[in-house]
C-alpha cells in the first residue's frame, strides 16, 4: 500500500459531532463557531478569535482591516504557498518579496528591515511549515510597522516564550486538511485589539455590526459543521503535535546527513506540519519523486518561490535562497497515524533512490 504524503486524523468523535449538527438543523451562525473561537483564542493566548471560511480569507480580511490597497507595499517572504502574496496583490498592493534564512526557511529579521520603505504598509511574517519565525527579532526590526503573522501551519508550534499566533496585530491560521487541525476548509484571525476584532466580525458577515450593515463586505463565515469538526479535533491536538514531533525526530535520526532538513530557532518548537528536505545538487527532483512512488512512498513538492510564479510574471527579483529551496525541496509523508516502521520504510526508499 502507498504511504500517503498526508492524512487528516478523523475518528468517531468528529463523525458524531458533525452528525449532531446535521440533526440540529442549525448549520450556520449557531453556538459552535463561538465555542471554537474561544477555544483557539485561549490556546494561543489572544483576546479575540474570528473564525472565517479559509486561511486565505483570514489574510484577506486582515489586510482589509489595515486598509492595505493601491500604492502600498506589503513585505512577504518569497518561499511559501502563494496565498499571502496573492492576498496582498488582490488588495491592490505591491508585494515586496524578501529572501529566507538558508537553514530555517523563514524570512529573516535583516530581510524585513532592509526591504522596508516609505510605501510599506504591512509585513506578513510566515511560520513556514509550522517552523516558528524569529518573532522577537523581526518585531524589533520592523518597529511600529503593522505585522500580520501567517501562522497558517503553526497551531501547536511555539516561539521560545509563547505559542505561535501571538505575533503582530493580527495572526492568521488555516484549518485545511493538510494542516495540524482541520475543519475541512476554514481559518481564523487572532488579535488582542478590540476594534480590529469588531471590524473583522463585520467584514466576515456581509458588513453587519450589531444588526446594521455598516460596510460593504462579503460572506466569509465558518459553518457550524466545520466548527464541530474543529472542536473535536482540538481534543486531540496535544496527541497530534506530540506524535508529529516523535516522527520528525525519527526521520532526523534515519536520514543521511547529505539531506538538509529545516532547522528550528533555538528555544522554539515546531509542530512539523510538513517535514521537508533539500535533495543534493544534481538530482532530478521529478525523477526522485516518481521513483519513490514506484516504491510505495508518496512524496511531494515542498513549496514555491512565489516571485517566479505566473501570477507574478514580470517580477525580476533575485532571491537565490528561496529559489534553491523551491527547486530542490521535497516533502516526506508525515501524519499522526503513521507508524514508526513506515518512517523507516520512507527513509530506506529515499536513500535507495538517491544511491542509484
Amino acid at each position: 500500500a502507498l504511504i500517503r504524503l498526508a492524512k487528516p486524523w478523523i475518528g468517531e468523535d468528529e463523525q458524531r459531532a458533525v452528525a449532531a449538527v446535521l440533526e440540529s438543523g442549525q448549520l450556520v451562525q449557531g453556538q459552535l463557531v463561538e465555542r471554537f473561537e474561544l477555544a483557539v483564542a485561549a490556546l494561543v493566548g489572544r483576546k479575540h478569535a474570528v473564525a472565517v471560511s479559509s486561511g486565505t480569507a483570514a489574510l484577506q480580511l486582515a489586510l482589509k482591516v489595515l486598509n492595505v490597497g493601491a500604492g502600498d507595499d506589503v513585505l512577504c517572504p518569497a518561499l511559501s504557498w502563494p496565498s499571502p502574496a496573492h492576498a496582498a496583490r488582490a488588495a491592490g498592493a505591491r508585494v515586496r518579496f524578501i529572501d529566507i534564512d538558508p537553514d530555517e526557511w523563514n524570512g529573516t529579521p535583516d530581510g524585513f528591515r532592509h526591504s522596508r520603505g516609505d510605501a510599506t504598509k504591512a509585513a506578513i511574517v510566515i511560520d513556514q511549515f509550522g517552523n516558528p519565525a524569529r518573532a522577537a527579532e523581526i518585531a524589533e526590526a520592523l518597529g511600529t510597522l503593522p505585522i500580520i503573522e501567517d501562522a497558517a501551519c503553526a497551531l501547536g508550534s511555539r516561539f521560545p516564550d509563547v505559542p505561535c499566533g501571538r505575533l503582530g496585530l493580527i495572526s492568521c491560521m488555516s484549518f485545511h486538511p493538510r494542516k495540524i487541525l482541520t475543519t475541512g476548509e476554514g481559518g481564523i484571525c487572532l488579535t488582542d485589539d478590540d476594534d480590529v476584532a469588531e471590524q473583522l466580525r463585520a467584514l466576515r458577515n456581509h458588513g453587519q455590526l450589531r444588526g446594521k450593515f455598516v460596510v460593504a463586505a462579503g460572506n466569509y463565515r465558518l459553518t457550524e459543521i466545520a466548527a464541530a469538526l474543529g472542536l473535536a479535533q482540538l481534543n486531540r491536538l496535544d496527541d497530534i503535535v506530540v506524535r508529529r514531533r516523535e516522527l520528525a525526530a525519527l526521520y532526523r535520526r534515519l536520514l543521511p546527513e547529505r539531506l538538509q532538513v529545516q532547522a528550528t530557532p533555538e528555544g522554539a518548537e515546531s509542530n512539523y506540519q510538513t517535514f521537508g528536505l533539500l535533495l543534493p545538487q544534481g538530482h532530478d527532483r521529478g525523477a526522485v519523486i516518481a521513483a519513490m512512488r514506484e516504491r510505495g512512498v508518496e512524496a511531494g513538492l515542498l513549496s514555491f518561490a512565489i516571485h517566479k510564479l505566473g501570477s507574478f510574471a514580470g517580477n525580476d527579483a533575485s532571491l537565490p535562497i528561496a529559489e534553491t529551496v523551491a527547486s530542490r525541496g521535497i516533502a516526506l509523508p508525515l501524519y499522526p497515524q503513521m507508524r514508526n516502521a513506515e518512517v523507516e520504510q520512507v527513509a530506506t526508499v529515499i536513500k535507495g533512490v538517491l544511491d542509484e
